[in-house]
């Protein structure tokens, strides 16, 4: 149960397994929402704010998590929310695409708890 000092987070993840576990590891210390693509990411993001997206990078769509950051990243009401890439590229190297690509971490698929959690920590704003 999330209380309304929570940060808020909204995951981007298409895998249902991957949403449940999201939303299992997550629950309690975060307001999570969890949706399963861009479409709904966007609706989202125009109606609600959040402290922080976790952002799938293969989403199983035209559009993946990098072009969905550029999109979040050229509108002005939204674009200094900090992301975090979720992926299961973990070649060298992939971890500084990402950040090149404008995201303000990374954490590799599969991740554990406490990995996921100090990345989400290392991201949102202090204070």
């Amino acid at each position: 149960m999330s209380t309304s000092d929570s940060p808020r987070i909204l995951s981007v993840e298409d895998n249902p397994d991957t949403r449940l576990l999201l939303e299992h590891t997550l629950q309690g210390e975060y307001d999570v929402t969890v949706v399963p693509n861009v479409e709904e990411a966007l609706d989202h993001i125009a109606t609600n704010s959040f402290d922080l997206l976790l952002l799938d990078i293969n989403l199983s769509e035209k559009d993946g998590g990098v072009e969905l950051l550029h999109t979040i990243r050229s509108r002005e009401h939204i674009d200094d929310i900090p992301a975090v890439a979720v992926t299961a590229f973990a070649m060298p190297g992939d971890r500084d695409d990402f950040l090149q690509e404008g995201f303000d971490e990374y954490v590799g698929k599969p991740f554990t708890r406490d990995r996921l959690v100090d990345t989400i920590e290392d991201a949102l704003p202090a204070g």
